[in-house]
């Protein structure tokens, strides 16, 4: 089959790893894949490098740079003589439906509200089955009661991709007359695993230590600074060697860097190519966030795959990673926001970790369970999924 897959940017980013291991999984399995990128500008060559295999075909408005230039001019002007639409979103969707055509693509999967917007209007009466997965925008939206003017994007497609269950009920309870809406768990991929003592040997962490880690977007809502002051709650009364290492990087958390700059035992190590490298040196993985999109974080997925238990909040759709529904394992402590505020609760957190650092029964029960739920969340599994639903979409078109 002759699938495209339409991103918002090839950089980091749920949706845009996400939607870089589907086509290489894709690939792999036979079918010819092309990646359409809408935000030409956004590109993480080396990540790009690392994830796609040659085979994927990667599209974008920077293969006509003179084209692209003049339709920003034009783009320009048209704002300053108060036009309503974007001339470059024009010139961008003539160069896609172009694509389509050239390419002879068979079915499109859009992975962001911004995709979605520019992929619509060209598919219409084209007969290409049109897939949107949802990672948690439209969820968002809902929640906060905004226009619905997106709705008809959803409704136009064929079948929508929820990656989790709390996005896919918000959804259908929040929007009437959608499509099929079906939950796929977003996969990861692990390559050559990192060793657990590389990290703490270049952080100069002891060995004994009992480390806490967090990876995320750095962003203030995916809540770096309760993580701060939860460790330190902690280690003012910890009778161990306790450490925090936090990876990602941005003004926001450069800002925290300074403000924290005298705290002992927390490691700011910036944004990384690599951050598998520093979870496999966690002894306990943290994301107390409260982002209003937080639909299924792709970093506590990764926390599982390195066998490390998970302190986390309760929101969007983290519980379906870390809680077995129908055993009730768990291979983690989910904490709640504080009810008035809708922040992480701080004390609650602090708690949770601690349990950790002095219960090594709980600990190594939750770090099995971990092991057991790697298989929901194995890019394999995800890449059949879609697989199935791409199929049997074309099939119901061409029928």
């Amino acid at each position: 089959m002759n699938i495209l897959i339409s991103t918002w940017s090839l950089q980091v980013g749920g949706g845009e790893i996400l939607a870089m291991n589907l086509a290489a999984g894709l690939a792999q399995l036979g079918h010819q894949v092309t990646i359409f990128n809408q935000r030409a500008e956004l590109v993480d060559a080396a990540l790009v490098k690392r994830l796609l295999p040659p085979s994927v075909r990667v599209l974008s408005m920077a293969d006509h740079p003179r084209r692209s230039y003049w339709a920003y001019k034009l783009n320009a002007l048209g704002q300053r003589l108060g036009l309503r639409h974007s001339l470059y979103e024009w010139a961008q969707q003539a160069y896609f439906r172009a694509c389509l055509k050239r390419y002879q693509i068979e079915l499109v999967n859009s992975h962001a509200t911004y995709a979605d917007r520019l992929c619509a209007p060209v598919l219409r009466g084209t007969g290409i089955p049109f897939i949107i997965t949802e990672h948690g925008e439209y969820t968002m939206f809902v929640r906060e009661g905004r226009s619905l003017s997106f709705a008809p994007t959803l409704r136009q497609a064929d079948a929508i991709v929820t990656v989790s269950d709390y996005c896919r009920d918000v959804l259908q309870a929040g929007l009437a007359d959608l499509p099929p809406v079906q939950t796929i768990f977003n996969g990861i991929r692990v390559d050559a695993p990192a060793a657990a003592g590389a990290m703490r040997e270049q952080l100069g962490i002891a060995a004994g230590a009992f480390v806490y880690g967090m990876v995320a977007r750095g962003i203030a809502e995916k809540g770096w600074e309760a993580a701060i002051l939860a460790f330190r709650a902690l280690r003012a009364r910890a009778s161990r060697d306790v450490q925090l290492v936090l990876v990602g990087g941005s003004d926001y958390l450069d800002g925290l860097r300074t403000q924290y700059a005298g705290e002992a035992g927390i490691h700011f190590v910036g944004r990384v190519p690599n951050p598998d490298f520093y979870v496999a040196g966690f002894d306990v993985g943290l994301l107390p966030s409260y982002f209003a999109g937080e639909a299924l974080p792709l970093a506590v997925i990764e926390y599982l795959f390195y066998d490390k238990p998970v302190v986390a909040t309760n929101v969007g759709g983290i519980r379906e990673i870390v809680e077995d529904p129908a055993s009730g394992e768990a291979a983690g402590l989910l904490t709640p926001l504080d009810p008035a505020s809708q922040r992480p609760d701080v004390g609650a957190l602090a708690t949770a970790m601690q349990r950790y650092a002095t219960d090594a029964a709980l600990y190594a029960a939750h770090q099995q369970a971990a092991r057991r739920r790697q298989a929901l969340f194995s890019l394999a599994r995800c890449v059949a999924q879609y697989e199935a639903l791409f199929e049997r979409q074309a099939g119901q078109r061409a029928s």
